[in-house]
């Protein structure tokens, strides 16, 4: 993606600005101890990382996150990959059988969905603290 900034066209540029200069600001320190975050999945990608966690196959959102980034991590190192995984999501939508769904449709459908999550807290994942080893250690 190089140096390509795919936030400015959605984003205000002061917004923009204030998550850069904050990404530098504790990029130094991240690098020697890690970084923290909140964050969110809208309702479709929350089901799916749940569901995932009721099979065992992740502990938590979190490790779900940080697989997911690993797995982009490696992507881009592979340009030709990447560009082959959007050639065949393309070539599947414009396969598939099912008629299309008007804007009109979809751009009503989104403003009913953000209705009903108006004034709504979406739940909150509560970390389960790690058993205590006999040296006081979490993994």
């Amino acid at each position: 993606m190089g140096d390509v900034d795919e936030q400015g066209e959605l984003f205000p540029p002061e917004y923009v600005a204030a998550h850069k200069a904050q990404a530098s600001d504790l990029k130094a320190d991240a690098a020697e101890r890690g970084l923290r975050f909140e964050a969110f999945f809208v309702p479709g990608i929350a089901e799916w990382v749940l569901a995932q966690v009721e099979q065992g196959r992740f502990l938590g959102p979190s490790e779900a996150v940080f697989v997911a980034m690993q797995v982009f991590m490696e992507l881009e190192a592979y340009p030709d990959l990447r560009e082959e995984l959007l050639k065949r999501e393309i070539k599947k939508s414009l396969d598939d059988p099912r008629p299309g769904i008007p804007a009109e449709e979809v751009f009503a459908e989104l403003d009913a969905m953000a209705k009903r999550m108006a004034g709504r807290e979406p739940p909150m994942w509560q970390r389960i603290p790690f058993p205590q080893e006999s040296d006081g250690r979490e993994p």
